[in-house]
C-alpha cells in the first residue's frame, strides 16, 4: 500500500513537470566488483519517483547495465534510457534516466580529468528537462590518491567553467568530509570555483569503513547553484555495514533539486533496509538467474543461484522430488548470508 501511494504521488509529480516539478537525482556508487548485480538492481527496483540514477562502479559485462536499467524502470510508469561511458575499464560510469521527463542532446566524456586509464572520465550528459531546462549531469567516481583526486578537481573545475548551462555534479569523489566543517584540499577547486554541495540534512557516512565521513555526493555548478535543493544519505541506519559482499558498501545520496530556485520536499525514496540476500525458492529462474561475476568464475564456475541439473550418476543428484547438492549449497550461503545480517542488527541493537 506504502509503495502504490508513493508511486501516485510519483506519477501526480509528473503530470505537472511542465510547472516545474523538482527532478530527484541519485548519486549511487554500486561497487560491481563485489556486489550482485540482481541485489543491487532489486533495490534499483524497490525505488520510487527516480528521475536520474548517477551509478559509480558499473562492470560493463554479465548485463550489469541492461539489468540496472530495468530495476531503474520498474513500475515507474516510464521507460528509462542508458547511457554507458566508454572509460574505465571494467569499471564503468552510466547515468540512466526517465524518459518521459528527460531527453538526451550530447554526451561527452571529460578526458582533462582522467587521471589514468583504470580509471573512468567522468561521464557528461546535456538532458533537456521536461522540455524546458536543459543541464548537464555529470557522473564521477574520482580516485584514491589525493595527488590525482587534486589533479581531477582542477580540471572539473575548468570544464565547468567553460559551460553556460546548469550543472548537476554527481557520484563519489572521495572527500572524506566529517561531520564538522573540515574539508581536504582537493575540494578547494570546487568550491573556490563556486560549486554548492547540496549538503544533505543529515550527515551520514557514505562508505562504509569510513566513520561519519561523506565520500559520495551531489554538487550544483554553473547557474544550477540557485536551484532549490534538498538531499538526504539514504540508508542511514547503523546495520548497513559492513557490506554482505552482494551490497554495496556505499550509500546512495538522493538530491531534490528545483530548477525555479523553490525548495523542493523530498518525493523520491529508496528501500528502507537494505535488500536482503535471496533465497533460491525466491528466485524467479526466468527472470533473476544470476551470471557468475568476475571473480567468482575461475574457482566456482556455476552462478551462486542458478540450479545445477543433475547427471546420472552425480552422487549428489536430486531422486524425485528431493533437492539437489547445488541447491541445498545454494539454500546453506544464503542462509550463512542472512545470519551474518541479522547478527550485525542484534549489534546494533542498544543493551
Amino acid at each position: 500500500m506504502g509503495r502504490f501511494l508513493a508511486t501516485v504521488l510519483a506519477l501526480i509529480g509528473v503530470s505537472g513537470a511542465a510547472n516545474g516539478a523538482p527532478v530527484t537525482v541519485v548519486a549511487f556508487n554500486v561497487e560491481s566488483g563485489d556486489a550482485s548485480d540482481h541485489v543491487i538492481s532489486l533495490q534499483l527496483e524497490k525505488s520510487v519517483g527516480v528521475d536520474l540514477w548517477g551509478l559509480a562502479d558499473v562492470w560493463d559485462e554479465r548485463g550489469w547495465p541492461d539489468r540496472l536499467k530495468e530495476g531503474a524502470a520498474f513500475d515507474e510508469g516510464s521507460a528509462f534510457g542508458s547511457i554507458l561511458g566508454e572509460t574505465g575499464g571494467d569499471s564503468r560510469l552510466q547515468v540512466l534516466y526517465r524518459q518521459d521527463r528527460l531527453r538526451p542532446l550530447e554526451t561527452e566524456e571529460i578526458r582533462d580529468a582522467q587521471v589514468s586509464d583504470r580509471e573512468a572520465a567522468p561521464l557528461a550528459a546535456r538532458l533537456r528537462l521536461d522540455d524546458e531546462v536543459e543541464f548537464w549531469f555529470v557522473v564521477v567516481n574520482l580516485s584514491d590518491s589525493d595527488h590525482r583526486r587534486l589533479r581531477q578537481t582542477r580540471a572539473l573545475a575548468d570544464w565547468a567553467g567553460r559551460q553556460s548551462l546548469p550543472i548537476v555534479v554527481a557520484g563519489t569523489f572521495r572527500f572524506g568530509v566529517a561531520q564538522g566543517d573540515e574539508r581536504e584540499a582537493s575540494m578547494d577547486p570546487l568550491l573556490d570555483a563556486g560549486w554548492r554541495w547540496a549538503r544533505p540534512g543529515e550527515l551520514v557516512g557514505t562508505s562504509c569503513g569510513d566513520r561519519d565521513e561523506i565520500q559520495d555526493f551531489v554538487f550544483l555548478a554553473g547557474p544550477a547553484v540557485s536551484w532549490g535543493a534538498r538531499s538526504e544519505v539514504m540508508f542511514p541506519q547503523n546495520n548497513y555495514c559492513p557490506d554482505s559482499g552482494r551490497t554495496s558498501s556505499h550509500r546512495p545520496v538522493l538530491a531534490n533539486l528545483e530548477p525555479e530556485g523553490n525548495t523542493p520536499e523530498i518525493t523520491g525514496s529508496m528501500p528502507e533496509r537494505q535488500i536482503r540476500p535471496f533465497f533460491p525458492e525466491e528466485m524467479d529462474s526466468s527472470a533473476r538467474v544470476e551470471t557468475p561475476l568476475a571473480h567468482d568464475l575461475p574457482a566456482r564456475g556455476p552462478s551462486r543461484s542458478d540450479s545445477v541439473p543433475s547427471q546420472p550418476g552425480d552422487p549428489g543428484a536430486a531422486t524425485g522430488t528431493e533437492p539437489s547438492r547445488a541447491a541445498l549449497m545454494n539454500r546453506l550461503e544464503a542462509l550463512q548470508l542472512e545470519m551474518e545480517q541479522l547478527r550485525r542488527q542484534i549489534e546494533a541493537l542498544p543493551d
